[in-house]
């Protein structure tokens, strides 16, 4: 993702799409998106990706909570009983419930009510020792109300609906004590109480907005860069299948299909090589250099058409005689053919090639201009040889023409042997 650089600062450069995604919040306040796919999906995002901080905050939280009742006993010693009901009878097993099935329930679903329920009644177990403690421990829980609001908002990533919801209501449960509960609170208690709880809920709301704008922002950039991923993904995928297509047209006849001179010359040079290295245990490589008798004849009486199918015809039955992996049909020129045949001795080549030769007469493809036969027929060369030494393998290939050549100079339709 690019970046502008801005008063020392780096922001995302934001696409159309995101763009038109951030401008689909439908709330006043920007925290819900107006498409509900949209918005459950990034509430899913949220609780699945805070899972371990709403954890950690309620882990840490119930420690600090239950070790704050030593000092309940030292500061009030005639009130810690009352106080420690609130703190671990009302308050710490709900704190320690939540924590368990954090780990042992993995449905994101319910945590943000649990989590909020839970903070509610923490701060109302720390309401209830603030009417319980005397006067002079006043400003210890209002520090501690305060610190559970921002321990709300910023700490267990509530999002902003949830966390001010759950401290509006403690702070309705401070208005309910302090002027219908117990009414006794001097102007200075009440002021500061009022001014510090304001505060801390001002402020704590302030931070899970901000948090909670941050991360769909990041919701929205995740998913585009996500998009972006995939949508790479997909053209590297097309383009290496449309590179192997590619690389499989450069090594293909276009058409006849079967393969092109480039393809037989990198299989031959491949196949000599693979036997030089056997030494003396290397197996002869044979060569059948084909040619159509008589084809511009051909094209000249019945048309590059009827020539272009007299050529699929004829590659194809060559194709059928490489029946081994490593054998390798393929047209190297106009009408002329080749079949590579590695670990095949010359008497089998001349089989093959015989047996070529018939297959080609026997598939009656007419050729009334041939002074051969009434039909499309081949002359064939044929060399073999044992790569002992370090020669060009393309002598291989120059044998089997000078075979071809004898073959059409004694009359065509023939199998001649290479010298």
């Amino acid at each position: 993702m690019r970046t502008l650089s801005e008063s020392g600062r780096s922001r995302p450069v934001y696409t159309a799409s995101m763009q038109q995604e951030e401008r689909s919040t439908g709330s006043t306040l920007g925290l819900a998106f107006a498409e509900p796919g949209l918005e459950q999906a990034f509430r899913e995002h949220y609780d699945r990706t805070y899972r371990f901080f709403v954890k950690l905050g309620i882990g840490v939280g119930t420690l600090m909570f239950a070790s704050f009742g030593p000092l309940d006993r030292l500061l009030f010693p005639n009130a810690w009983e009352q106080l420690w009901w609130w703190r671990y009878a009302f308050c710490l097993p709900p704190l320690l419930l939540t924590f368990l099935l954090l780990f042992l329930v993995r449905d994101h679903r319910w945590v943000q009510l649990v989590v909020t329920l839970v903070a509610v009644l923490v701060g109302m177990g720390t309401l209830g020792m603030l009417n319980d403690a005397p006067p002079k421990g006043y400003s210890f829980f209002y520090a501690g109300l305060m610190l559970i609001i921002f321990y709300i908002h910023a700490f267990v990533r509530l999002r902003f609906a949830w966390a001010t919801l759950a401290s509006l209501v403690i702070f309705a449960g401070h208005e309910y004590l302090v002027w219908w509960l117990r009414p006794v609170f001097s102007t200075a208690d009440l002021l500061a109480g009022h001014a510090f709880l304001l505060a801390a809920v001002v402020g704590g709301m302030g931070t899970s907005y901000s948090l909670e704008k941050d991360a769909r922002s990041q919701f929205l950039l995740q998913r585009h860069l996500d998009r972006e991923r995939k949508r790479l993904e997909t053209a590297n995928r097309e383009l290496e299948k449309l590179n192997e297509k590619l690389e499989r047209l450069a090594r293909v006849d276009e058409l006849t299909g079967i393969a092109n001179r480039r393809s037989f010359m990198e299989q031959l040079t491949r196949a000599w090589r693979a036997e030089l290295r056997k030494g003396r245990e290397a197996a002869p490589l044979s060569l059948l250099l084909v040619d159509i008798d008589h084809f511009k004849d051909y094209n000249d009486l019945y048309g590059h058409p009827e020539g272009d199918r007299c050529l699929k015809q004829v590659a194809g039955i060559l194709a059928s005689f490489a029946r081994r992996p490593r054998d390798l049909a393929a047209r190297i020129g106009g009408e002329e053919f080749v079949l590579l045949l590695p670990e095949t001795g010359l008497d089998q080549a001349l089989e093959l090639a015989q047996a070529l030769r018939t297959a080609v007469m026997e598939a009656g493809i007419p050729h009334a201009a041939s002074s051969v036969a009434p039909q499309v027929t081949v002359s064939v060369g044929v060399a073999s040889q044992v790569p002992l030494d370090a020669r060009n393998p393309e002598s291989l290939l120059q044998q089997a023409d000078q075979a071809l050549y004898r073959a059409k100079r004694e009359g065509r339709n023939r199998v001649v042997k290479a010298d």
